[in-house]
């Protein structure tokens, strides 16, 4: 199975556990860069805006081709009960380009449930697998299990 893990990071929160992913699964990843600069509490504030109103942005241009895995495992932070304009425009300018998805998030309190829906939506696919680490996981550490449990199972099922 080759796989691939592809995230966005505002804050390195979603870095963090994208590379953990990758690292247990020893596949290629990749981070969304967005030409927009969304430094500090007004970088928050219009990240929310933008989660909200499920915007596009653009993207500096990619290096991996998503067509060439069996899987891309994509990866957003929780923008207002939603995920990241530039998750949103990777996911609906690549699309038909996915043979089988999985969705992870990073989130403060609450959102996953929204955003692995509109995920699914947005590129017409069924996820193979889903997690949500939280903010606080991330900072004791406590999220290398859930990551561990979530690649071995997405390694599982994709490969039927």
């Amino acid at each position: 199975m080759q796989a691939l893990v592809v995230y966005y990071s505002r804050t390195g929160h979603t870095r963090k556990v994208g590379e953990e992913i990758a690292r247990e699964l020893e596949c290629d990843s990749e981070e969304l860069v967005d030409t927009v600069d969304r430094p500090g509490p007004s970088g928050f504030i219009s990240s929310g805006r933008e989660g909200m109103q499920k915007s596009l942005t653009r993207l500096k241009p990619l290096q991996k081709d998503p067509s060439k895995y069996d899987i891309v495992i994509i990866g957003t932070p929780v923008w207002s009960l939603n995920m990241s304009s530039p998750t949103r425009t990777y996911m609906t300018e690549n699309k038909d380009r996915f043979r089988k998805v999985a969705f992870f998030c990073t989130e403060g309190t609450l959102g996953e449930d929204t955003t692995f829906k509109d995920m699914a939506e947005v590129c017409g696919k069924k996820p193979e697998g889903t997690l949500a680490i939280k903010a606080r996981d991330i900072s004791q550490g406590s999220y290398l299990d859930k990551v561990k449990k979530f690649a071995s199972g997405v390694c599982t099922l994709s490969a039927t």
